[in-house]
C-alpha cells in the first residue's frame, strides 16, 4: 500500500447554480412556448440595459451579436417603448407582449468578472417576466447569453433593492447547455415555420 496521500478533489468550475430539476421544469416550460408559437406571431425580446452602457461605442456591436443568437426576435430596447416620463405607466401594458427579456449590467470588479449588479428597475422587470413565465437571460461579456436559472442571484441593498447575478464560471458559451437551448427554442420560429423553411431548402 502507499503511503502517499490522496490528491485534492478537483475544483471543478459550476456549469450551472440550478439543480437538476430546476434545469428540467426550466426545459420543460420552454418547450410550452415553443410549441403553442403559431408561425405569424412576432417574437419581442425586451433589451433592459443602463443608459451609460447603451451610450458606449461598442453597444451596437453588442446588439449585433445578441441578434445573431436570437435572429428570429425582434429586440427592442427602451427608446422603441417608452420615454422616462411614461415608464412606470407603460409597463403594465407592455410586459404581457413580451416574449422574453435580456439582461445587460456592468461587471461588480472589473471585466474578467462574472457577476454583474442588476438595479432596481431591471430587478423588478426580471421579476415580472419570470412570473409571467417567460425567458430571462443576462448576456454576460465572456459567455454570451445565459439563462438567469443557471445563475446564482441575490438581493441586496435594504431600502433601495438591487441584485447581483453570479453567472457560473464552468458555464459552456456553445448551446450545448440544454437550458440555452431551450430559451432559444423559444425564442425561435414556431415548428411549423421551421420545417416548411427546411422543406424549401431541401
Amino acid at each position: 500500500m502507499s503511503d502517499m496521500p490522496d490528491a485534492p478533489p478537483l475544483d471543478i468550475p459550476p456549469a450551472s447554480y440550478a439543480t437538476a430539476a430546476q434545469q428540467r421544469a426550466y426545459i420543460t416550460a420552454m418547450q410550452r412556448i415553443r410549441d403553442a408559437r403559431q408561425p405569424a406571431d412576432p417574437i419581442r425580446v425586451y433589451i433592459s440595459v443602463p443608459p451609460q452602457i447603451a451610450r458606449r461605442p461598442a453597444w451596437g456591436e453588442r446588439i449585433a451579436r445578441i441578434q445573431s443568437r436570437l435572429p428570429h426576435a425582434q429586440l427592442l430596447q427602451f427608446p422603441d417603448l417608452f420615454t422616462p416620463e411614461d415608464y412606470a405607466e407603460k409597463w403594465p401594458d407592455v410586459a404581457p407582449t413580451l416574449d422574453g427579456l435580456v439582461i445587460v449590467g456592468a461587471t461588480t470588479n472589473g471585466a474578467t468578472s462574472t457577476t454583474y449588479k442588476i438595479g432596481q428597475v431591471a430587478r423588478l422587470e426580471i421579476i415580472d417576466i419570470v412570473r409571467r413565465g417567460r425567458p430571462v437571460l443576462i448576456h454576460a461579456r465572456r459567455y454570451g447569453l445565459v439563462p438567469v436559472v443557471d445563475c446564482q442571484v441575490r438581493r441586496i441593498g435594504d431600502t433601495l433593492l438591487r441584485t447581483k447575478i453570479t453567472v457560473p464560471s464552468g458555464w459552456d458559451p456553445a448551446d450545448y447547455e440544454p437550458t440555452l437551448k431551450a430559451a432559444r427554442q423559444a425564442l425561435g420560429r414556431a415548428p411549423e415555420a421551421d420545417a416548411q423553411s427546411q422543406g424549401a431548402n431541401q
